[in-house]
């Protein structure tokens, strides 16, 4: 079970409208960060009842994932939003528990919805009231543990609990500190002193208008020259935290997550990318004068050992290649829109 805490005072003591769009968009993000690992059996409000043939220590590395990407969604939302209500001032305040069981179970079917039944999930609905401290953690059973390594167990704090079901051997790993440390993070940005590459590109129009093609995904599709761009919209509809998924061909796709964003004037994403793996940019968008627009690049990204120095080479080429490429295309696209605005 997932499970978000502080729900009902959360959407008892904010405006309604706002605090159910959060709650929703939490909701999806919490059932995204599966992946199709666990499978979503039921949707109870503020809590998704899962399953999983996996019994080993991974279920754990899963939800430790989960819940930092829960609150890195909770700080994008709380910083993407100037909106003075309730909901949007006390986001932070919410929190995120699991419940993990290990045990047997049977599917039937209300109105066409699939439900469990079975002691252990019973057992498991029970567990959501307990008497660990806090309110965000992992709480796991006897049953669930057995089959995970003494290092991972050592971690947990017994929390054994009595129900008209009979006592529960159980012991929960606290998430607070996971918590702090996203909240902590600064935003990332790019230093051009410290960058691998740099490079300035000059478009013709408004900060506006190149920020605009940059970041809208149908434009994005065509200067990248992919047969799709799928995006998901980041916190409360902004780019905070948004993902372009571009499809270049079956089975074959480049994520670009935005990390952080000031409209029209700075962006920083996130990319995959061959050889590398992650690499970071920022770009830095100024007028020079009425119908020009200097875009200041710099990019970053991480290598090691023998092979550094090569896959350094090899990176910045293809990244000099392919961005100027896509300045060129950017640029003559907003020529042409210049023109036909006309």
């Amino acid at each position: 079970m997932a499970d978000i805490s502080g729900y009902t005072a959360f959407v008892g003591g904010t405006e309604q409208e706002h605090s159910q769009e959060i709650v929703a968009e939490l909701m999806d993000g919490i059932s995204r960060s599966f992946g199709g690992k666990l499978t979503i059996d039921q949707v109870e409000g503020d809590a998704l009842c899962c399953t999983t043939e996996r019994t080993d220590v991974g279920v754990t590395d899963w939800l430790r994932e989960t819940f930092r990407l829960f609150h890195g969604r909770l700080r994008d939302i709380r910083s993407a939003t100037t909106c003075p209500c309730r909901a949007c001032a006390t986001v932070q305040d919410l929190g995120l528990k699991f419940v993990v069981h290990r045990g047997t179970f049977s599917r039937y079917e209300v109105a066409g919805r699939a439900q469990l039944h079975g002691n252990d999930v019973n057992l498991v609905h029970r567990l959501l009231k307990n008497t660990v401290p806090g309110h965000e953690y992992l709480l796991a059973t006897a049953a669930a543990l057995t089959a995970w390594p003494d290092s991972i167990k050592s971690e947990f704090v017994p929390a054994p609990q009595r129900y008209d079901l009979g006592d529960v051997d159980a012991s929960y790993l606290d998430f607070r500190p996971i918590r702090a440390a996203v909240w902590s993070e600064q935003r990332p940005k790019v230093d051009p002193a410290t960058a691998k590459l740099r490079s300035t590109a000059r478009f013709p129009g408004t900060p506006e208008d190149v920020f605009r093609f940059i970041t809208d995904p149908g434009l994005r599709r065509i200067w990248m020259g992919v047969p799709r761009v799928d995006f998901h919209p980041g916190a409360r509809g902004s780019l905070v935290g948004a993902e372009y998924h571009c499809i270049h061909g079956e089975n074959q796709k480049a994520v670009f997550k935005v990390l952080d964003c000031s409209a029209p004037r700075e962006i920083t994403m996130q990319m995959d990318f061959p050889m590398v793996g992650n690499i970071w940019r920022t770009d830095r968008i100024e007028p020079e004068g009425p119908s020009t627009t200097r875009v200041d690049t710099a990019i970053s990204w991480k290598t090691s050992g023998i092979k550094g120095p090569v896959l350094d080479f090899i990176a910045s080429r293809m990244l000099r290649r392919y961005g100027a490429l896509y300045d060129k295309r950017v640029a003559e696209m907003i020529h042409e829109n210049a023109r036909a605005s006309m």
